[in-house]
């Protein structure tokens, strides 16, 4: 195996090219003034929020290109207030050798739209992400791309274009589909998981301005998102990276590696707030703790939340995060019917979601739970009885989404089997404002109109208002994300 797959060799070529790193515009008519943006990551959304996100993995893949000595930009098409045909001028312009593109289902028009005019600006074309991952064989069959990369890439575009640099067998690269000169397609054998992340070099953060970037659930800024581990060990079947891009193979990074990259954003780029968006932070407890004690013994001065499991959430996991910096917990609740629980494998009770939540308030934790309406097997009565259980854990943020059938899915495959689509126009697949799913049991009609009731039903009651009163004053932080969040509710 080349050197270079391991080692950084920067100068190794004496004219080393650009390559751009490209977030494409939300929808494929999205306006430089429009007030429409990206969220989320395992299941992405449009927003009206004002929430910006980016890509982890496509800064951890910036930045080995350019330990290698790549010249790397990176164009975040909302952020800069980019629309399409802006983008496509800022690539002819860059004359980059490549983009690669994180095509995903909510911006594909967008995403095939900016590749077409990276192909007519002379670039190769790479796509990376679940959803290509998934559909690589239809989607490779696109003309405005050159190259699919399947599973992790953060070395993958490195050994891609040091082999088109070469001249070199394409065959050789692992997880790679592609066509030939002749237009002819080839499927490459599967890439294996990454074994090591301590290896891998802090992302490229300084090719963003994080001062842009904002997410509901920070209080302080500028504020960043980071992933610690990879591959959740957990079957849930709507989930999409552990059964595309990560493997179900739970790989983590050192507790040393990770306050390393921490101490990075807090001292270096001045980052206040992160959101560790592990799939499951804490299915190592004793790394958590392990993590929170380093924190405390460096005095890194910062405020932090995290995704973990209720089921594995402990008394000593939350005395330390809470020690530590963290200020919120994200819990998947997902259904308050356990015959659903139990049907999208989320391995979980009820009282075992009620007891991760119970944990984290009690060490003075916030919380934000993760509940979904719709789906295959819901009825409007098991969505009332989701509705009511994430009243009664009463978190002090809820966020309510439909079950997006992500492509690579076991739960794509059932809505799939059982003709449920009402459109396979993937940017209609918007799971925070509407469903595109006819279910057996729910209408779609239904299902939208609990979709849009949800936040008044939830954000209005007497209990929460009054939680959220004494909880405002605990902090300017505490006050000033209320009020953010106060200005959305009405206008819902």
């Amino acid at each position: 195996m080349p050197l270079w797959h391991f080692e950084a060799v920067s100068g190794y070529f004496r004219d080393m090219p650009k390559v751009l790193f490209i977030e494409p515009p939300p929808t494929r008519n999205w306006s430089a003034d429009s007030k429409i943006s990206k969220a989320g990551r395992r299941h992405p959304c449009l927003n009206e929020t004002g929430e910006q996100t980016y890509s982890y993995q496509n800064l951890s893949s910036a930045a080995v290109l350019r330990d290698n000595g790549f010249e790397v930009e990176y164009f975040h098409c909302p952020v800069q207030r980019l629309d399409c045909a802006a983008t496509g001028a800022a690539i002819e312009a860059a004359s980059p050798y490549a983009i690669v593109i994180m095509k995903e289902h909510i911006n594909a028009g967008a995403a095939d739209e900016v590749s077409a005019a990276a192909k007519k600006a002379g670039a190769f074309v790479i796509w990376v992400g679940p959803f290509v991952t998934a559909l690589h064989e239809t989607e490779i069959a696109r003309e405005c791309v050159d190259f699919i990369l399947r599973k992790e890439w953060d070395y993958a575009v490195l050994e891609l274009l040091h082999a088109l640099m070469e001249n070199a067998p394409l065959a050789d690269i692992k997880g790679l589909t592609w066509k030939n000169e002749k237009g002819e397609v080839t499927i490459n054998p599967a890439r294996p998981d990454i074994e090591d992340l301590d290896k891998l070099p802090i992302p490229a953060y300084n090719l963003l301005d994080l001062s842009k970037f904002y997410e509901s659930v920070f209080v302080s800024f500028p504020a960043a998102t980071m992933i610690t581990s990879r591959g959740c060990p957990f079957l849930c079947i709507y989930c999409s990276y552990p059964q595309t891009i990560y493997s179900h193979k739970y790989r983590a990074m050192s507790p040393e590696r990770v306050v390393k990259e921490i101490k990075y954003l807090v001292n270096d780029l001045g980052v206040r707030e992160i959101r560790i968006d592990d799939d499951t932070f804490d299915i190592d407890n004793r790394r958590v703790i392990d993590i929170c004690k380093l924190l405390v013994r460096e005095k890194v001065d910062f405020t932090f939340s995290v995704q973990c499991r209720p089921k594995l959430f402990t008394d000593e996991e939350a005395h330390w995060l809470k020690k530590a910096g963290c200020r919120m917990v994200l819990f998947g609740i997902e259904s308050g019917n356990q015959e659903v629980l139990d049907k999208i494998k989320k391995n979980t009770t009820k009282d075992e979601l009620r007891r991760g939540v119970r944990i984290a308030k009690s060490h003075g934790l916030d919380v934000l739970n993760c509940v979904m309406l719709g789906f295959f097997w819901d009825t409007p009565e098991t969505v009332e009885e989701t509705i009511d259980f994430a009243f009664e854990l009463n978190a002090e943020f809820t966020q309510v989404s439909v079950p997006t059938p992500l492509p690579g899915t076991e739960y794509y495959t059932v809505l799939e089997e059982n003709h449920c689509f009402l459109s396979h126009d993937w940017e209609s697949h918007d799971s925070v404002h509407h469903s595109s799913v006819e279910l057996p049991h729910l209408s779609n009609a239904v299902l939208n109109e609990y979709l849009g009731s949800f936040y008044r039903r939830y954000y209005r009651r007497p209990g929460y208002l009054w939680m959220m009163f004494r909880r405002m004053f605990r902090s300017w932080g505490n006050f000033s994300q209320s009020m953010r969040k106060a200005g959305v509710l009405v206008t819902k």
